[in-house]
């Protein structure tokens, strides 16, 4: 059976996992902009303080979250340039996915 992953179909696939991505980092960022809010608060206190933590804990677990899915995305799909550098053909990527 011949692999039907073209390269347009991988570019596909690159586009969706990056837009994925780039959903991850927006809502890292939310959540690191709405703890960094509490900071202003005029009555910051102790359990203000703790619920920042929590936020920036959160935001931070969503941060690697999408440097490790970026990470894998490149493995999987990696960029037009990087695969003429690297000497990889769109079939040697297409072979080592269907190992």
């Amino acid at each position: 059976m011949k692999p039907s992953n073209t390269p347009e179909k991988l570019m596909a696939c690159r586009r969706l996992a990056l837009e994925q991505n780039e959903r991850l980092f927006d809502e890292a960022n939310a959540y690191s902009r709405r703890a960094f809010d509490l900071l202003e608060h005029p009555d910051f206190d102790c359990e203000m303080f703790e619920e920042y933590l929590h936020i920036r804990q959160k935001a931070e677990s969503l941060f690697r979250d999408a440097i490790e899915h970026l990470g894998a995305l490149n493995e999987d799909f990696p960029p037009p340039s990087s695969r003429s550098a690297t000497g990889l053909s769109n079939s040697t990527i297409v072979n080592r996915e269907m190992a």
